[in-house]
């Protein structure tokens, strides 16, 4: 079960000594991923989730950890019912998260990550809005506890875009802070900032020419091929003028975002199409003419399409060589 994490509070975020000697409390990030750090009295909830390299894919983790030991420099955490064993290495200036073969993350994970400290922002505020919401164990049975709050308690959480049945929670007493699970249902959680007015649809005949299935391509020496990798499928996207919908295929897995503009870039051949994704995040996608005849395009944007970047027109890919990933054994195992 993917748990996520939250902070109860009672009249204001809790200081620095309330969370800890370290006051590492909130959500660090980088590129490929996040670290939510809790604090509390009894104990401490960590959150990992982040994007790696796999092949011309990409893998990933999603990992809920309790911290067993702690040092000014070093933290012991493990994961529920599992044999994991992390180390969470704190200096002045960043955080490295380090493991063996982590099984919350998929194949091909180097077992470190880092998050600068700068990067630190504060959890979200959530409200208790049930009558009594426990707190429950961060054990694979959840077990229940104890402690609880009341309706109408200010929570201050981090809501991953994976929804858990559960967050990891901090309740900010007058003499300690308390950590555990909440149930999810418990909890009413506004998303970040305003809400924005839904931009205007893109009409259908100005997304026409970018309409279609686009297959990845994979440079070969001076040319590309198709490739077919061992454990996913090619990365591709499809566009639909019909419905303003881009669906892109992430190799293991797919998403689906509104192209919510489309303006010229910069020489011949170039647009930038602005993309929305379900939970309002916008991207802006480079788009480039590489070949019209042979049906090629360059992409790029910061985060889809960070790793793969030419694609081809579904109908005219055959015009390229497919290749299967080599060293796939090790899949199949």
């Amino acid at each position: 079960m993917t748990l996520l994490f939250a902070i109860c509070v009672t009249a204001a975020v809790p200081d620095a000594s309330a969370q800890g000697s370290e006051g590492l409390t909130g959500v660090y990030s980088n590129k490929s991923g996040r670290l939510a750090i809790v604090e509390g009295s009894n104990e401490t909830l960590v959150h990992y989730s982040g994007s790696f390299p796999q092949g011309s894919s990409a893998g990933t983790c999603d990992c809920a950890l309790v911290v067993q030991k702690k040092t000014a420099t070093n933290w012991s955490l493990h994961q529920a019912g599992e044999e994991d064993r992390w180390t969470l290495r704190v200096n002045p200036r960043q955080l490295t998260l380090e493991t063996g073969s982590p099984t919350c993350c998929e194949a091909g994970y180097s077992g470190r990550d880092t998050f600068a400290r700068s990067t630190v922002k504060p959890l979200g505020i959530c409200k208790v809005k049930v009558s009594r919401a426990g707190f429950h164990a961060s054990d694979a049975a959840n077990t229940p506890r104890k402690a609880f709050v009341v309706s109408g308690d200010a929570v201050e959480a981090y809501v991953d875009p994976v929804e858990p049945d559960f967050l990891a929670a901090r309740f900010q007493g007058p003499q300690k802070a308390t950590a555990g699970l909440i149930k999810r249902e418990d909890l009413d959680c506004p998303t970040e900032g305003a809400p924005a007015a839904a931009p205007a649809p893109v009409p259908a005949a100005r997304l026409q020419p970018f309409a279609g299935t686009w297959v990845e391509l994979t440079r070969q020496g001076k040319g590309f091929v198709v490739l077919k990798p061992c454990s996913a499928e090619t990365r591709s996207f499809t566009i639909k003028p019909a419905t303003g919908e881009m669906d892109v295929q992430l190799g293991q897995e797919a998403t689906t975002l509104k192209v919510t503009s489309v303006e010229p870039g910069k020489g011949a051949g170039a647009w930038v199409l602005g993309l929305t994704a379900a939970d309002g995040k916008p991207e802006a996608l480079q788009w480039k003419t590489a070949d019209a005849a042979k049906g090629t395009v360059t992409v790029n944007s910061p985060d889809l399409f960070s790793q793969s970047h030419d694609y081809v027109r579904q109908e005219k890919k055959s015009a390229f060589p497919s290749k299967q990933e080599t060293g796939c054994d090790e899949y199949e195992r």
